[in-house]
């Protein structure tokens, strides 16, 4: 009897989804109303707990892989909506909706729809204070806002979740790594280099670590300090030098991540194009005193 009753509970399941979308076109078609004069009841069914519900998120949002155009679009509103309900109807699951909040906000960022993003990332964040998704929706309000050249309001962010005591340390090194790039575009290039030397040397993932040796020897480069940064690259190395040799997926990944630094094929060619113009200013000071 059991797997007819998951069955069944599969069909039920099956059959809201349906009825939903079937509801929501309707409402899309129709003319005269708008659809934020509709409430978010008539739009998306209520479910028994707020695990269903991001399920039932998770189903519409998942459709959108074989969708494009309009369509997309179409199926991209019914699963943010979803993603909305799941707060607006479980107000104490916070978690949850936290969560919900978040994913609704990657959607809509995926959509170009960057000032809905923004506003469903800052609701994520109000949300829940001690949760994870606190300090991921604050460094997607940094992102969004540095893609938008909005550097100060990207910096707060990105400083907020690096000096947040709460949040995991995997996203202060990514939140630090991030500042740098800003400081570095700004110009304030001791503070992007002190930012990456945090990472480097006491970065909780391998992975991240690596990045910051990267970014802090192409610093270097473009500085003319080219030996600072063969001398980082090799830091680097030694620094990752147990985990890379590591037969694992993890030393795996970290061989990988060292092959691809940046600086390992910049460096090589900022050294020889150094030399070449030493080479074309000793030639001229040699026509210059005949």
């Amino acid at each position: 009897m059991r797997p007819r009753a998951l069955r069944l509970g599969r069909k039920v399941r099956k059959a809201v989804v349906r009825i939903a979308c079937v509801g929501a076109l309707g409402i899309v078609m129709a003319g005269g109303a708008q659809q934020g004069e509709i409430p978010l009841e008539v739009r998306v069914p209520r479910l028994a707990s707020p695990d269903a519900q991001l399920a039932y998120a998770r189903r519409l949002k998942r459709e959108l892989g074989e969708r494009e155009g309009r369509e997309r679009d179409f199926w991209c509103q019914l699963a943010v909506e979803a993603y909305e309900a799941v707060p607006h109807y479980h107000p104490e699951a916070r978690g949850s909706g936290a969560e919900a909040l978040f994913r609704a906000g990657e959607l809509l960022r995926c959509a170009d729809h960057d000032a809905r993003a923004l506003a469903a990332f800052r609701r994520a964040r109000a949300h829940e204070r001690d949760g994870p998704f606190h300090a991921r929706s604050e460094l997607e309000i940094g992102h969004l806002h540095r893609r938008a050249g909005h550097d100060r309001e990207a910096l707060d962010a990105y400083l907020n979740v690096a000096s947040d005591p709460r949040a995991a340390p995997e996203r202060r090194d990514d939140a630090w790594l991030w500042a740098a790039r800003i400081w570095e575009r700004s110009e304030r290039h001791e503070d992007a280099r002190r930012a990456w030397k945090l990472v480097a040397t006491e970065g909780v993932s391998a992975l991240d670590r690596i990045l910051a040796y990267d970014d802090w020897a192409l610093s270097l480069v473009r500085a003319g300090d080219l030996e600072g940064a063969a001398g980082l690259l090799s830091s680097c190395k030694l620094a990752l030098r147990d985990v890379a040799l590591e037969e694992t997926h993890e030393g795996e990944r970290v061989r990988r991540a060292l092959l691809r630094m940046r600086v390992v094929d910049v460096l090589p060619r900022a050294i020889r194009t150094r030399k070449a113009l030493q080479r074309d200013e000793g030639k001229s000071e040699k026509t210059l005193t005949r």
